[in-house]
Formats: C-alpha cells, structure tokens, sequence
C-alpha cells in the first residue's frame, strides 16, 4: 500500500499548535518563524503557511510589521461560540438522531466509559480527546457536511484544555457533570427523542454558564 505523505505544513501546524496547548506558547506570545523554522529543521516557507493556517483558524493574530502572536480566549469569546456551538451541535444530533445505528450507540456508550477512566485518573487531556469524539461520533451522521465543518471550525478555539482556573476536585466535578450530561445525551437519541436532545445539548450541554471554564 502507498504511504501518502502529509504536507510539512501541517506537521508545522500540529507543531504550534501542541505548544500552544501545552502552555508554551501563552496569549500575546509572539511567534517566531525562525524559532520554528530551525526546531523543526525545515524551511521558513511550510512555516509561514501554517502560522497564515493557524490565523485563519483562530489561534494566532497576524499583526503588521509585528509578526504573528497567540490570541487569547476571554470570557466574552468563550460565551460568544457557547451561543453558537450549542444550536449547531443540537442540530446535529437532531438530525442524526433516526440515522443512528447500534454500532454507533455502542461506541457512544464506550466512550461515555473511558471519559469516566479519564476523569478518575485525573487526565483531562485524554477527556478532552474523549468528548470530541463522542461528539463528532454523531455530527458524523447528521448528513450535513457543511454543519460538521462549522462545528469543527467553532471547535478549535477550545485548543487549550478547560477548567485550569479551578482546583483539582472541582474541575473533576465539573467533568463528572459534563460526562453525566453526556450520558443524557445518548439516553435520548437511544430513546429517538431528536427534538429532546437537540433542546438538552443545545441548552443544558452548552449552557453559557459554563462558558468561563473553557477561557484561557
């Protein structure tokens, strides 16, 4: 079988991306192409296409004659793309509600598992992994693939993990409870509720209330 090779580019991206996500690389950081450029032992050019990449995506502000820089996420923002997550994702499991099959609510079923693990062992990382799949696991089946692309484009301004500005029992109560409700979610597309689990994602799942723990 023919190996496809990926562009450099997006090894760069996943690159600066990682950084930013790990911490070491924080808001208003600047990001030097040469740094990058002589880390990863490629030239400038795969370099500048993924920083232009990262800018189009939302992590990074391209400034004039100043560079490129990490963009924050405040809270403002935070609930900005709650408002709009939640009825995209609520109607993604709408309509992927009666194109569900067992095979999918099995692997739904897994994962609500394996975030339970994750938050046990204290690997929000992995949580973090975890629920974007349950997520995607649906949107997948709603058949619209233009409303799968607008929930993975509002999907990468979570880059950094959440709940760092709590202590460590609370942030594992509020994924315990995220997971609960995640639990919820697969009880009414079980139940072939559509309506019911768009109203409950787009309304409990996505709730503004939650929004300041994702901001960074």
């Amino acid at each position: 079988m023919e190996t496809i090779r990926r562009p450099l580019k997006d090894h760069v991206y996943e690159h600066i991306a990682h950084q930013i996500d790990a911490g070491a690389l924080s808001a208003g950081d600047r990001v030097s192409e040469q740094a990058i450029s002589d880390a990863l032992g490629v030239s400038r050019t795969p370099v500048r296409e993924a920083l232009i990449e990262l800018a189009c995506d939302g992590y990074l502000d391209n400034i004039p004659r100043r560079g490129f820089r990490v963009r924050g996420f405040d809270r403002q923002s935070a609930r900005e793309v709650f408002e709009i997550i939640g009825p995209l994702d609520g109607q993604a499991a709408f309509l992927a509600c009666p194109r569900l099959e067992d095979e999918d609510f099995a692997q739904l079923r897994f994962l609500i598992d394996s975030m339970d693990a994750a938050i046990g062992r204290g690997l929000v990382s992995r949580y973090d992994d975890l629920q974007r799949e349950f997520h995607h696991t649906y949107a997948q089946r709603s058949g619209n693939e233009r409303l799968v692309g607008l929930l993975r484009q509002f999907e990468r301004c979570f880059i950094k993990h959440g709940y760092e500005t709590v202590d460590e029992p609370t942030g594992r109560a509020l994924l315990q409870q995220a997971n609960d409700e995640h639990r919820r979610i697969l009880e009414l597309l079980e139940a072939r509720d559509a309506a019911g689990a768009r109203d409950y994602i787009r309304d409990v799942h996505w709730s503004v209330e939650n929004a300041p723990f994702t901001a960074w």
